[in-house]
């Protein structure tokens, strides 16, 4: 191993190898953690207008540091990659590697900020904050939990494509039957399906929509319906999840015979 490899293989256990316990590794990881959640309580605080007003230096101080922080981490990861066997082969693995999703939201948590410096004005302001918002996705890397969630995910995927197809197909039915039911009586306020569908969103998901609401006998049924429905279209996918996290959660059911309860 030359030394360049070997430097290359420290670096990568310090920021990527999340079995390393050295104190290194543990301090690499313990500021980044710590940085994502300060970036996200100072954007929080930085909506507050007296606090932005008394601390903008602050804040635009410890951005910076983020961001150049970030980017060290980033530029790092690219660097290491190949260490890893599934993006070993030099351009075409780290580009590879890049376009994974959690490279892809360190990206998109760094390069608003260089952006705004080629700018005039501040119109993308608003997108530069909401871009910063997505750096909270970045603790996916350390949190099991998320890595469970996405587990749950993958394996039920087909499952829950089904039920959203189903789901939209019974939302759209829905929205016509209350468009077909009101817009004679309200052409106002129900003047095309598109606009009764905030009606059909406001009613399944309990919300309300107090200024528009049926008045004719079947569009009350159709409401009742709609309502009705939302509990049945939400049980859907919540079982589909609920099965997935009981399977992850306990893997050894799924190597069991159901009848006798040994390993298979």
């Amino acid at each position: 191993m030359t030394h360049h490899q070997s430097l290359k293989h420290r670096i990568f256990k310090v920021i990527d190898d999340h079995s390393n316990k050295q104190p290194l590794n543990r301090l690499f990881h313990g500021l980044l953690f710590l940085l994502i959640i300060l970036s996200s309580l100072f954007l929080i605080f930085e909506t507050v207008k007296p606090i932005a007003d008394r601390f903008s230096i602050l804040f635009i101080v410890f951005e910076w540091i983020t961001v150049v922080f970030f980017t060290l981490e980033y530029v790092l990861r690219v660097y290491t990659c190949t260490e890893l066997h599934a993006y070993q082969h030099g351009v075409l693995g780290r580009l590879k590697f890049v376009l994974t999703p959690l490279m892809l939201i360190d990206l998109l948590s760094i390069i608003p900020l260089y952006l705004l410096l080629f700018k005039s004005d501040y119109s993308g302001f608003y997108l530069f904050n909401l871009f910063r918002i997505i750096r909270l996705f970045k603790a996916i890397r350390y949190i099991n939990a998320f890595k469970m969630v996405g587990a749950v995910f993958y394996h039920k995927k087909d499952q829950l494509l089904v039920s959203l197809v189903f789901i939209s197909f019974a939302f759209v039915f829905l929205s016509s039957m209350i468009y077909i039911a009101e817009k004679d009586a309200q052409p106002i306020k129900f003047p095309d399906i598109p606009s009764s569908m905030w009606f059909t969103i406001s009613t399944i998901t309990s919300v309300g929509f107090g200024d528009v609401y049926p008045i004719t006998t079947f569009g009350k049924f159709v409401a009742g319906i709609i309502s009705i429905s939302g509990l049945i279209l939400f049980a859907i996918p919540m079982s589909i999840l609920t099965s997935g996290f009981l399977k992850i959660s306990n893997p050894e059911e799924r190597k069991s015979c159901p009848h006798c309860g040994k390993k298979i």
